[in-house]
């Protein structure tokens, strides 16, 4: 499993997790699944991530990005918000950068 970044605008957005490349675009050509996703998001500034216009483009995380996609992970599963127990799975977990 690695750690993907979307970027619109040339700006990191949102980093998860994917098996490979492609399935990594796909997932961020899912009409239902991330795109809706982004659409609704909001960054730390309370505006949306992606105004469902500007092209976004997918990269493999740099190790900082991964780091903080860790952190993020780790924290959830502390928090609650992963339930191991109710089998969750932590790489499903997605963490947004500010915008």
């Amino acid at each position: 499993m690695n750690t993907y970044v979307v970027e619109i605008g040339g700006k990191p957005v949102l980093a998860f997790r994917a098996e490979t490349d492609d399935e990594a675009e796909d997932a961020i050509e899912d009409e239902d699944g991330m795109r809706s996703d982004l659409r609704e998001l909001t960054g730390p500034d309370g505006n949306r991530l992606w105004d469902g216009k500007s092209p976004l483009a997918v990269r493999r995380a740099s190790a900082a990005e991964h780091a903080e996609w860790e952190q993020s992970r780790d924290k959830a599963i502390t928090d609650g918000e992963i339930d191991l127990d109710a089998g969750d799975d932590p790489d499903e977990w997605s963490v947004s950068f500010p915008t």
